[in-house]
């Protein structure tokens, strides 16, 4: 068994054989003695195990063209390239993660609208009576939970 210091072991695939991988973190980019290279930590679907991606030029830049980045899920195969004894990797999208939301600056305003809802919704089918003032007091408690939560 070889050492790895800790690190998960390299994804290795031989002619025709696939996995199927999720992205866990950002690409780490570096360079050593034979150049540039991209390390991808990955998840094997299949059998749940943690894999290092090395992935070639090609692969590097279909992920990147794709936007596919953390919880994406892809299938990756080995396969013949036209030349004798020579093979290449392919990659087949099986799914995007969400792209993050851009957040506006003014997110409270939205908050709170969704906060005088809640309350007006609460005060109609409560059953009991509730003065605009208790509204407002139920609102403004909802915005304060909420607000604090989304920091």
């Amino acid at each position: 068994m070889s050492q790895n210091n800790g690190n998960p072991p390299k994804l290795e695939l031989d002619l025709n054989q696939e996995a199927r991988l999720k992205i866990l973190k950002p690409v780490y980019e570096g360079k050593n003695s034979y150049g540039k290279f991209f390390l991808y930590s990955v998840t094997d679907l299949d059998s749940g195990e943690i894999k290092s991606l090395f992935a070639p030029d090609e692969i590097h830049s279909i992920i990147q063209e794709q936007k596919l980045g953390v919880g994406s899920e892809f299938l990756l195969k080995r396969v013949e390239n036209g030349k004798k004894g020579s093979s290449k990797l392919e990659l087949s999208i099986l799914g995007k993660a969400p792209e993050p939301v851009e957040s506006s600056t003014d997110n409270l305003r939205d908050i709170l609208l969704n906060c005088i809802h809640d309350a007006e919704y609460v005060a109609k089918n409560s059953g009991l009576q509730f003065s605009l003032d208790e509204i407002q007091k139920l609102a403004t408690t909802l915005f304060i939970a909420r607000s604090k939560a989304c920091q």
